[in-house]
């Protein structure tokens, strides 16, 4: 795996720096650190340039950031950072209204807008992090705050290897599900890392009080795609003591897999009749488990020692 590109330290219109995301080969005028670089003799299958992102004609609007016009095309707006364009699965348009460097504008680009892309390609994106134990990944699904990140982090811990975080894409093959593998890197709150023992690296938001950090794996993360065992749909419990559910009704499965879709709103209006027929593949070809998962960051270590054989139990891993 080449290593991550260095730092930002400028932003130029016409230099183009060359990574990888999601088995993708990206061109991106801004420099975005813990991607994974790519050789620039490579072709380039989606380009992030800046530009104006000047609003849609004729849009409809998809909540209060995000709208699309009838040929598919998508903006959203991050006030106070930057809006974006998101034109045919392959081209994102970034107008920055703040220093084109800070991070908070990678962010929003690596997740917000990366959705968009995937629903636009026709992936099916989820609000998952995933980890590789055995050869096979596991995907932590969930709201934000219910701890995905956190739980996948205790679990590289413990040997696994992270495979992508807070948003992943589970790429439909002959074979069945696998995910895509996305960059080295985590977002994590201070108390996480603290509770976990992890330094904390860059901070991700330059406004407001967010206490949010990137925290590079290195070596523990695996670059390459690997088949999908199990989904485990977190829900926050006081203590861990609940038992997990496996959900062997097919509805209650399809509609799990439906509420883990990153950005549904945004699938449904750009992609919404080959995306059902996805989410209803995944229900039904890969088990889907209702993880209950403790509240108090204390308790986390113990029960992600445990969480080994209860994978063993239900995904096979």
């Amino acid at each position: 795996m080449p290593d991550p590109m260095p730092a930002p330290t400028q932003v130029d219109r016409g230099i183009f720096r060359r990574y990888r995301i999601f088995g993708w080969r990206v061109a991106s005028a801004l420099e975005l650190p813990g991607l994974p670089g790519d050789d620039p003799a490579n072709p380039v299958d989606i380009t992030f340039r800046l530009g104006e992102a000047a609003p849609l004609e004729d849009a409809v609007a998809l909540g209060a950031l995000v709208a699309h016009d009838r040929n598919g095309c998508a903006r959203i707006e991050i006030p106070g950072v930057a809006a974006f364009v998101v034109r045919d699965g392959r081209e994102v348009e970034i107008a920055p209204q703040m220093a084109p460097g800070a991070p908070d504008i990678g962010v929003f680009l690596l997740g917000s807008v990366i959705g968009i892309l995937c629903h636009q390609r026709g992936e099916l994106p989820l609000h998952a992090s995933c980890v590789e134990i055995d050869g096979r990944a596991v995907a932590f699904s969930g709201l934000s705050g219910s701890g995905k990140s956190t739980l996948a982090a205790a679990m590289v811990g413990r040997g696994a290897r992270l495979l992508a975080d807070d948003v992943a894409i589970a790429a439909r093959t002959a074979n069945g599900f696998q995910i895509m593998p996305a960059f080295p890197g985590q977002k994590l709150w201070r108390d996480a890392l603290t509770s976990l023992g992890l330094p904390p690296g860059r901070k991700l938001r330059s406004t407001g009080d967010a206490e949010k950090f990137e925290h590079l794996v290195g070596n523990a993360f695996c670059p390459d795609p690997r088949p999908l065992a199990v989904i485990c749909h977190l829900r926050r419990e006081r203590h861990s003591t609940a038992q997990p559910l496996l959900y062997a009704d097919r509805f209650q499965a399809l509609q799990a897999v439906n509420e883990a879709v990153y950005r549904l709103p945004i699938g449904q209006a750009l992609n919404g009749h080959a995306m059902f027929n996805t989410v209803g593949a995944l229900a039904t070809s890969v088990p889907q488990l209702s993880l209950p998962v403790p509240d108090d960051l204390a308790e986390l270590p113990s029960f992600a020692a445990g969480l080994s054989a209860l994978l063993r139990r239900y995904g096979g891993v």
